[in-house]
């Protein structure tokens, strides 16, 4: 459930799964704060899968309605909010706290969070 992307352009579309999914993700919150015992490496893929099916997404912004190009305005353009958001917000913290956790192995971590920067694993 917690890999599947819903649209969230569309309020009113699949509500109750999208509610089961945040109740989801928020209890993971939970368990990866109190956690005892190491995660193992079929956990850690599993976060990765759910994390990257939620967080890699097009960030272009979508094209806005009764917009004249000529008018168009960058200094007073509002600010384009993500309606998943809310949603975006728990997987951010969940990953937050499985990367903080003690429990999560950092030899095993590293092998998913790999970069040829070294400043992705510091950060």
């Amino acid at each position: 459930m917690c890999c599947m992307v819903f649209d969230f352009t569309d309020p009113t579309k699949n509500l109750k799964e999208k509610e089961i999914k945040r109740q989801t993700l928020l209890e993971l919150v939970d368990y990866v704060t109190s956690a005892s015992g190491k995660f193992t490496e079929t956990i850690t893929q599993e976060v990765i899968k759910m994390v990257s099916a939620n967080l890699f997404r097009p960030l272009t912004p979508q094209p806005r309605e009764n917009k004249v190009l000529e008018a168009f305005d960058l200094e007073e353009e509002e600010a384009l909010m993500d309606p998943a958001w809310p949603h975006l917000q728990i997987v951010y913290e969940f990953l937050l706290r499985f990367v903080a956790s003690p429990e999560t192995d950092a030899k095993l971590a590293k092998r998913y969070f790999d970069s040829e920067d070294p400043r992705d694993r510091e950060a």
